[in-house]
């Protein structure tokens, strides 16, 4: 014996193949390379809902970066009507960052478009770190002499000159002169606009005619601004004008920088816009991907059976489903991000941050990954709970006695008994369809309840194509502003029936106004009152906020109605209230007058602007107004209704009338519908892309389903071809499966699209978007149902000729 066998054995070490983790990892991928068909549509559906997510999780942080990269070149508030000794003195205030001094002289309307002349002092400024955005020429230089001017690309269009520097041009400026400059450097302006900055030199600001005596205004940034709250920054500013004599109504506070200060209301409302938004996302991803993973493992529970048979536990089964999982997802998350990165870029380059890319992939990965693991724990649950006899039975369907003794044989028949036997599986994948179908409703309704030609109409427009107005230039240059033009007004009987004689005017309508000047709780300012006559009064009690509007005891009372109100308590930071006295001034054609009256009410300020295009802050009596303004005529604007098939024609006469009426300007509904038309244009085309999208994931969630379905059931179609059914009636049977699933698809989108579209709409109009009106998308609706019909007949005239490539005997086994 040897000296070995008096030792004592090793212990057998417990060692076991099918415990190795690299095992299944390796049984895992392997059985992903098996079934390269299915996996395709699992990777598809996840790099869809990858790039899904990380294109609207990017969208909103990059619209945040764009803002906050804007902002921080932007003013936090400025103030006006400073000399130029407050803006070097505010310049040193420890409490601001930033000053720069600009004067703007008055605008000059040319053609339509608002002319003015503007000049920046270069000399008070902080930090070189710190910067505020102003006009930056693209070619040539900023302006340094009297005679030279810095214009932008789209003025130079309009005005028909090549614009380039050097190159002579000349202008007009409200006071009648005209002054030549050289242009010395041209700037980018985007879009049609109607207003355009003239940006002359600094020392044109000290010297020129239309700008040295004109007032400062003081681009201001504030020293720590982005760490304080909105109550903070208003008291900081508020606080900085009154040490410097500047009175409220003096100190316009950026709206813009003030919505990304915390406790913006605007910024709570977006940030729960993008949280449900986000949320609606990933429950369709959930879904989908869930409805994916739930057919492909439980069409390969024989499989798992067969593994069970040699060894493998419950836990490696479910371990096993996991790691396809991630396998899976180690292909589709990265293409996903990519293409969603893409994506995001392209839509908002000016907002594009690594930082922020890298931050929202890596969530978006790890809701993927979560989402994915949660798909498949149901599916691995069941894939392991079955024992391995009955796995070697399981169809995938639920078998259920029926009581009828006998069935007709037909593909009709054939299909509708497959479907009650796959219930729970066509359920999930119509409600998965349905989801993607109803956010695809949703998008349509907007596009088609949106009506472009209302929202240009808003304003004056409502009531006519074309709006005729007292000229702004010789308003701006009267004395007395537009009451020196309704002296001797324009807008008279003799120039309304010219205009009413033109084919095709059906109606005119004329608005009337006065200037005054007024004095109320210390402030004092410009405004305009209008007046309502006593058929008016019982309309206006219903717009009521508070008081009373009695057209006689007004006239007896001296009292008056205010709307507005909300606008004085931002601007003066008061509101009027019932029994307010306030000094009214104004010019009756003959005198300065003066009279003091008393707030009798308050009037709906959104309900009044739709009940009259008359927006002056001061409402009284018609008789009242015409005693203080000695019955002249206070016409001020005339809106022309007409019949749009003769629209041109119309145009034309009106312009030939305005010739002999130089006092008088147009403008027209076709302009303003033209600028809405290009507004809406990107907003349509994102809206657009996005339903692409969502018909895109539900088209391919379909597309796995129906291929996933016809691939399980390959024994199951063999053994009816062997007992007589012929290629035709297999494939009719296959279609009539897919257009059942296609038919709960639409009516859950008929249904529930249909509901959230009107719920949509009329949550919009109830925030006071009128130009919302219930549409349904019928055209849209019945392209998606075409679409989502031709789908199952081209997958199994595909398949089945796959089919046919094997033989019948091939299949069986």
């Amino acid at each position: 014996m040897s000296k070995s066998s008096g030792q004592k054995p090793k212990r057998a070490e417990k060692v076991s193949s099918n415990n190795n983790g690299k095992s299944i990892w390796k049984l895992a991928v392997n059985s992903v390379k098996s079934s390269r068909m299915r996996n395709i549509f699992i990777v598809l559906t996840i790099i869809l809902s990858v790039s899904l997510l990380m294109v609207m999780a990017l969208f909103y942080a990059e619209l945040d970066t764009e803002n906050f990269r804007q902002v921080s070149k932007m003013q936090h508030v400025v103030y006006y009507g400073l000399d130029k000794e407050q803006i070097k003195e505010l310049a040193q205030d420890e409490r601001t960052e930033y000053v720069l001094g600009m004067k703007r002289g008055k605008s000059v309307e040319v053609d339509g478009r608002l002319l003015q002349p503007i000049c920046y002092d270069s000399s008070p400024s902080k930090s070189e770190d710190v910067q505020i955005s102003t006009i930056e020429p693209v070619k040539g230089t900023v302006p340094e002499k009297t005679d030279e001017v810095t214009i932008s690309d789209a003025f130079c269009k309009f005005l028909g000159i090549q614009g380039e520097p050097g190159e002579k041009v000349s202008f007009t400026f409200l006071d009648g002169t005209t002054e030549e400059f050289v242009i010395s450097g041209i700037f980018h302006q985007d879009g049609e606009s109607k207003y355009f900055s003239i940006v002359l030199s600094e020392e044109y600001g000290e010297k020129g005619a239309q700008l040295r005596d004109i007032s400062y205004d003081g681009i201001v940034r504030i020293h720590g601004a982005n760490k304080m709250s909105q109550t903070a920054f208003l008291e900081e500013i508020r606080t900085i004008a009154s040490d410097y004599g500047i009175e409220r109504k003096n100190v316009n506070e950026n709206n813009y920088f003030l919505d990304t200060l915390s406790g913006g209301k605007r910024q709570v409302q977006q940030n729960l816009m993008i949280i449900g938004v986000g949320i609606g996302i990933l429950f369709v991803s959930v879904l989908v991907i869930y409805s994916v993973f739930y057919l492909a493992v439980v069409g390969r529970i024989q499989q798992f059976g067969q593994l069970r048979t040699i060894g493998m536990t419950k836990r490696q089964i479910r371990r096993m489903v996991r790691y396809e999982g991630l396998a899976l997802c180690s292909i589709g998350i990265p293409a996903g991000l990519l293409v969603g990165g893409l994506i995001g870029y392209l839509l908002k380059p000016g907002g594009w941050s690594w930082v922020n890319t890298l931050l929202i992939g890596l969530a978006v990965t790890a809701a993927d990954i979560i989402t994915v693991l949660i798909s498949v724990r149901k599916p691995a649950v069941i894939a392991s709970s079955v024992s391995p006899v009955e796995a070697s039975r399981y169809s995938g369907v639920d078998v259920k006695e029926s009581n009828k003794l006998y069935r007709k044989i037909t593909p009709l028949h054939l299909a509708l008994m497959n479907r009650s036997r796959n219930r729970k599986k066509a359920a999930l994948t119509m409600i998965s369809l349905g989801v993607g179908g109803v956010l695809f409703m949703l998008a349509a309704f907007f596009c088609t309840s949106t009506s472009l030609e209302e929202y240009a109409r808003q304003g004056p427009f409502q009531h006519g194509e074309f709006v005729i107005d007292l000229s702004y230039n010789m308003a701006e240059t009267a004395e007395h502003g537009i009451t020196d033009l309704q002296i001797n007004n324009a807008i008279n009987e003799e120039f309304l029936e010219k205009v009413e004689s033109i084919d095709g005017v059906e109606k005119t309508s004329v608005y009337r106004e006065a200037l005054i000047k007024w004095e109320a709780h210390g402030d004092n300012s410009d405004d305009s009152m209008v007046a309502f006559g006593p058929e008016e009064e019982a309309k206006l009690k219903t717009m009521l906020e508070s008081g009373q509007a009695d057209y006689d005891a007004m006239m007896k009372e001296d009292t008056l109605l205010i709307t507005h109100n909300d606008l004085n308590e931002e601007i003066y930071g008061w509101k009027y209230q019932i029994g307010d006295r306030i000094r009214l001034s104004w010019y009756d054609g003959q005198k300065e007058c003066e009279e003091e009256f008393t707030v009798a009410g308050i009037l709906d300020t959104d309900k009044y602007i739709k009940y009259s295009n008359q927006y002056g802050d001061f409402v009284l009596p018609e008789e009242k107004l015409a005693q203080m303004t000695k019955g002249m005529n206070l016409n001020s604007q005339v809106v022309v209704k007409t019949d749009r098939e003769k629209e041109k024609q119309i145009e034309k006469g009106l312009n030939q009338i305005l010739e002999e009426y130089p006092s008088l300007t147009m403008s027209t509904l076709k302009e303003n519908e033209a600028m809405t038309e290009n507004q809406f244009t990107i907003l349509f085309s994102v809206m657009l892309g996005l339903s692409i999208f969502i018909v895109a994931f539900s088209l391919l969630n379909m597309l796995n389903t129906l291929i996933t379905n016809i691939l399980t059931r390959k024994r199951e179609f063999a053994m009816l071809q062997s007992v007589g059914m012929t290629t035709k009636q297999l494939s009719h049977m296959i279609q009539i499966e897919g257009l059942m699933l296609t038919a709960g698809n639409l009516v859950i989108t008929l249904v529930f699209g249909t509901a959230a579209g009107y719920a949509m709409v009329r949550i919009l109009q109830y925030f006071g978007v009128e130009y919302m009106h219930f549409h349904f998308p019928g055209i849209l609706f019945l392209a998606y149902a075409v679409v989502t019909a031709i789908v199952p007949v081209v997958v199994s005239t595909v398949m089945i000729k796959g089919f046919q490539k094997e033989a019948l005997v091939e299949r069986l086994r």
